[in-house]
């Protein structure tokens, strides 16, 4: 793997996300692999923009890359439908093989309906980390993000953190990340975030 500066995310074609907090975001889930020994996550993305994502997922945390867009027309997602669609998640699981998603990304339809949508219906699938986009910067994502804090604050296997950077004049968008896992074996692991 390559080390995770902006230098090397520029080069692989910038992020649709501000460089910061997606460098952050990257530097979390690679601590996460090496602290919990997985050598190569399986990342669900939920939205896909241009797809320059897929390539950082591969290259900084050796993963295999599911994207899944309503359209095709500015990237090549591994699937084409709408993520609430029974066939769409048919489609998914048919590609996972039973394995679970360690990774999921949701940065589809900024809606709070369309993200609580793919959370509920994601979610279960996924053994370690999930992941929302715009959490500062969309107002009904916003919204979502501390709902689903104030809703699950009593779950000791959730841990709810988030990331966030300013760049090239854009606001903070910010990334919220929920572990699937007990508090306390995250104690002490904020250096993952760099």
């Amino acid at each position: 793997m390559i080390d995770i500066t902006e230098e090397a995310l520029k080069k692989l074609g910038g992020p649709n996300q501000i460089l910061g907090e997606w460098k952050a975001y990257l530097g979390f889930l690679r601590g996460y692999c090496e602290e919990h020994g997985i050598p190569n996550p399986i990342v669900v993305e939920i939205g896909t923009q241009n797809g320059r994502q897929k390539t950082h997922y591969e290259k900084f945390l050796d993963a295999t890359h599911i994207g899944i867009d309503a359209s095709d027309k500015w990237s090549k997602p591994d699937i084409v439908g709408n993520s609430h669609d029974p066939t769409t998640v048919g489609k998914l699981k048919n590609i996972l093989g039973g394995k679970p998603i360690n990774f999921l990304f949701i940065d589809g339809g900024h809606t709070y309906a369309d993200a609580m949508a793919d959370y509920l219906i994601y979610g279960p699938l996924v053994n370690d980390v999930i992941a929302f986009h715009d959490i500062r910067h969309e107002k009904e994502i916003a919204k979502l993000w501390q709902d689903l804090q104030v809703a699950e604050k009593d779950n000791p296997n959730l841990t709810f953190l988030s990331v966030g950077a300013w760049g090239n004049g854009w606001c903070e968008l910010g990334i919220g990340i929920i572990v699937k896992k007990n508090k306390d074996s995250l104690k002490g692991r904020e250096k993952w975030l760099i």
